[in-house]
This record gives structure tokens, sequence and C-alpha cells, in this order.
């Protein structure tokens, strides 16, 4: 039996016009405000379509898992920059939210490939209720995730317009509380993964400990 190629995988090929989306999108960023939000909520709405094609035709791999988060992660970086660019009174709260955004996501990745999981969306039922709901509701996972991104994308959109309908004002209102609550569930990321890795390293001196 031939040996499989993970790169050739249809979600990996899925992630790849993620990636070159990103990409073009950020290209377009300084000049092109309309292509630049098309090709990044294009590249955040194959996400879904890559999970849903790795689940189908059992193609679920740790390369595509961490190929993923990083798109996401470097995405929504690049946005973040562009937009302190637009907002610079506002840098520090979009550093702010990278560095948060980042280290969770990264430490809770970490954590969770060390315990044995093949991807950061597969998490210990028994731990924090709030996580738990997150990963396990697809609703609330969609939500989280589209209402983020959308409240940067109307940030870099409201700039480029002269005359911003009211309703825009709304929405962007409406998104800017479930940011905020995804940056919450961030800062649990954080704690969450911190005591796993604190947990894994004092079970580890243990067993040394105990050898001795």
């Amino acid at each position: 039996m031939a040996e499989e190629n993970i790169f050739l995988f249809v979600p990996n090929l899925i992630g790849y016009a993620r990636v070159l989306l990103a990409l073009v999108s950020f290209y377009l960023m300084p000049c092109c405000p309309w292509p630049a939000v098309f090709c990044y909520l294009l590249s955040a709405l194959l996400d879904a379509f890559d999970g849903h094609a790795a689940r189908a035709l059992n193609q679920a791999t740790k390369f595509g898992a961490m190929m993923d988060m990083l798109t996401d992660r470097c995405a929504t970086m690049c946005l973040l920059v562009n937009l302190s660019l637009l907002y610079p009174s506002y840098t520090f709260l979009f550093q702010l939210s990278m560095c948060l955004d980042i280290a969770s996501h990264w430490l809770h990745l970490h954590s969770s490939t060390i315990k044995g999981s093949a991807s950061h969306k597969t998490i210990d039922l028994s731990g924090n209720a709030v996580l738990r709901l997150y990963y396990t509701s697809k609703p609330v996972l969609f939500v989280m995730c589209a209402g983020n991104e959308l409240f940067f994308c109307l940030l870099y959109v409201l700039h480029h317009i002269d005359n911003p309908a009211a309703w825009l004002f709304g929405l962007l209102g409406i998104c800017g509380i479930i940011c905020l609550l995804k940056s919450a569930i961030s800062v649990l990321h954080l704690v969450t993964a911190s005591q796993n890795m604190a947990a894994m390293d004092a079970a580890e001196r243990s067993d040394g400990t105990k050898r001795h």
C-alpha cells in the first residue's frame, strides 16, 4: 500500500488556499479595502470547510490542525497591525489583543499536544465549563469567532467609508461585545493551559523524586 501524502489531503489543500487568500488580503489592505476584506473573510470562512472535509474524509492531521491555528492567528495579527496604522491612538489595545490571542492559543495548543490531544479543539471535558461550551458547541464557537473577526473587519472598513450607515455602528457594537467575550475566553485559555502545564511539571518532578 502506497504511503499517504499528508500534504495533499483535501483539508490541507483548503488550508493552503486560506493562506494564499490571507496573503492577498494583507497585500491589498493599504490600497484596496473591499477586495482586501473579501479575501480576508473568504479565508476565514474556509476554516469551516476544511474541518468538515477532515471529518468527512477521515483526513484530520496534526499538521492540518497546526496550519489551521497558525493561519487564524497570523491573519488576525496582520489585520490588527493594519488597524494600528489606521487608529494609532488605540495601538496599545491592538497590541494587547495580539499578545493575548497568540499567547493563549499557543500555550493551549502546546499543553493539549503534550497531553496527547490531536488538536487544540480537543479538550478534557472535565475541565473548565466555559471552555467546554466554547469547543463543544459549534454555534457558540462560530458566533464567537465570526463576531470577533467581524469587529476588526468593521473597524477597518469604517475607516474607509465617508458616511457610514447607522446600522454599521450598531453591528460594530454587537461585535465589540463578542470580541470582549472572546478576549475573556482567551484569558481562560491562558490560565487553564498554564495550570495544565504546571500540573504536568509537578507530576514529572514527583515521578523523578520517587525514582531517586
